[in-house]
């Protein structure tokens, strides 16, 4: 115990706060451009404990960066759960409005995952791959599925799911950092449609 809150509870929120300061800052003045300081700072948290919890501006950028990318892959393997006998468009709508709600409602992380990552260097560059890869083979499945319903054609689904990651991604920063905002509903539909041509071409 210290100060009658269990040490445990006390780390787990101090590496809390940390990642929260650390969306801001890389969301807002860049990776490249980031310090442990400006983090520290807006934490209200010194360096020392900084260094107790990571080993540096990459493996905090890491641990954002897969944590972001897991809430909006598990929101939206939930949705293809949820809509197994659904249309493919019925399915399509409801998985994109479940990224998009999941990555893009907040500004920060749409900033971090889609675009601070890139060539932040090797490390960082190797795992957004490793996700990716992770991505295509979520996506690459909901198409056969999709397929073997006689929906779409059937085919090699790779390059066309890197497309539509492609395509989802840039959309999704766009919107999420625009004010105002268009309607949800209008990206959703752009989104739909740009999906079906790539799947079902």
């Amino acid at each position: 115990m210290y100060a009658g809150q269990p040490v445990e509870d006390r780390q787990r929120q101090r590496r809390a706060r940390f990642l929260e300061s650390g969306l801001t800052v890389f969301a807002r003045d860049g990776y490249a451009n980031s310090s442990v300081g400006a983090i520290c700072k807006d934490a209200g948290l010194s360096s020392r404990q900084f260094y107790e919890e990571f080993t540096g501006r990459e493996s905090l950028l890491l641990e954002l960066y897969e944590q972001i990318d897991r809430e909006s892959r598990d929101a939206v393997a939930k949705s293809l759960e949820s809509k197994a006998d659904a249309s493919a468009l019925e399915i399509i709508d409801a998985s994109v409005r479940a990224y998009v709600e999941s990555i893009g409602s907040d500004p920060r992380k749409a900033r971090v995952a889609l675009v601070e990552v890139v060539g932040a260097g090797p490390k960082v560059e190797k795992f957004r791959l490793e996700l990716r890869r992770v991505w295509g083979s979520l996506l690459a499945g909901a198409a056969e599925d999709a397929a073997l319903q006689g929906e779409i054609p059937t085919g090699d689904y790779e390059m066309r799911v890197l497309a539509i990651i492609g395509a989802v991604n840039y959309v999704v920063d766009s919107w999420s950092g625009s004010d105002p905002r268009p309607p949800l509903d209008d990206v959703i539909r752009v989104l739909s449609r740009v999906i079906m041509g790539a799947v079902g071409a």
